[in-house]
């Protein structure tokens, strides 16, 4: 009885290491994924390596801006890069790549009209959906924050 009770607990223990196990397997093949479609994103669509480099870092085109940030030294952990995607840098060369940036969408707490001159203007290349600036952000942590 008592090996009866252990077996069958041991069962729901196994089951819910595999169980588990193809949550975390699922969860990293999506994240791979995603991680894929930012590059092709950062390379081509959003076209991010103008200004901050094959290698993002910060060496782009010579005809770009100039100035663009090293992305192996940022800080910004991933809802940070979201919002910089998104909402770009006001005052800098750093474009919004959310389409209604400071127009349906508050940035940084402001709207176009606050900033002035200041406000972050449109990508040279296209604006991205949600999804788009988050494979995107997930692409540089995995590739070049901190490497």
């Amino acid at each position: 009885m008592v090996s009866a009770v252990l077996r069958n607990a041991l069962m729901k223990i196994c089951n819910l290491i595999v169980v588990s196990a193809i949550i975390v397997l699922g969860l990293s093949a999506a994240r791979a994924q995603n991680v894929s479609f930012g590059e092709r994103l950062f390379r081509d669509k959003a076209d991010c390596q103008f200004c901050h480099g094959i290698d993002g870092d910060g060496r782009g085109d010579p005809r770009s801006p100039g100035r663009a940030a090293n992305l192996h030294e940022t800080r910004l952990d991933r809802e940070q890069l979201i919002e910089v995607i998104a909402c770009g840098r006001p005052g800098t060369e750093m474009p919004h790549f959310d389409k209604y940036a400071y127009e349906d969408t508050d940035c940084y707490g402001l709207k176009g009209k606050d900033l002035g001159a200041d406000a972050a203007h449109y990508p040279h290349s296209t604006t991205l959906t949600r999804r788009e600036i988050e494979a995107i952000a997930d692409y540089i942590l995995a590739t070049f924050v901190g490497k």
